[in-house]
Parts: C-alpha cells; sequence; structure tokens
C-alpha cells in the first residue's frame, strides 16, 4: 500500500469517526440547524476520501481537492450553506492527506 493510500484510509475512518460523533446517532436528516452543518462537513470528508479510495483501487489518481463536487454539488453549495459545508469538508480532507502525504516524503505523490 502506498503513503497516500494509507492516509486516505486513516484519514477516512477518522472522517467517519467524526461524523458518527456528530450525528450523535441520529439521522442527518434529524438534526438542527448547527449540528447539521457539523455532520455534513465530515459526510462530505467521508464521500470524497471514498472517492479517492474508489480512485486507487481502479489505478487512477484520487481526484484533486479543488476538482472534488464540481458540477452538482457545486452549484448547491451556491444556495446552500448544508451543502456548503459538505463541499468544504470534502476538497479540506483531500487537501490534508495531499498535505500529509508530501510533508512525509515529498517524492511520493501516489
Amino acid at each position: 500500500m502506498t503513503v497516500l493510500a494509507e492516509r486516505i484510509e486513516a484519514a477516512h475512518d477518522a472522517a467517519l469517526d467524526a461524523l458518527t460523533h456528530a450525528a450523535a446517532g441520529q439521522s442527518l436528516c434529524t438534526l438542527g440547524r448547527e449540528r447539521l452543518n457539523a455532520a455534513k462537513y465530515h459526510e462530505g470528508a467521508v464521500v470524497a476520501l471514498s472517492d479517492a479510495r474508489r480512485a486507487l483501487r481502479r489505478g487512477v489518481p484520487p481526484p484533486a481537492p479543488q476538482d472534488w463536487g464540481a458540477g452538482p454539488v457545486a452549484a448547491q453549495a451556491q444556495t446552500s450553506a448544508q451543502w456548503r459545508a459538505y463541499l468544504i469538508g470534502g476538497r479540506d480532507a483531500l487537501t490534508a492527506v495531499y498535505q500529509s502525504t508530501l510533508e512525509a516524503d515529498p517524492a511520493t505523490t501516489s
């Protein structure tokens, strides 16, 4: 397993734990506004990191942070705080993984 794949796995597990904690066992559709934004942020991280894992399994590069969520998600984020939190969470998660991977080994990008 590459350094990037290991970091994606670890970040995915941490994001899933954070989402579980933010939701406190409740469905996301039953959360109040403040808790919902926090949960949607972590949900975006889980989904972005899941997308990155799938890409690596297919042998293609994971999405770049700035490209993840382009299209319908980015359009929804223009008018919805929850979608904005989701988009930012996903992009933040990918950015953190890439930065930590480069800091660990600047020669490693995959």
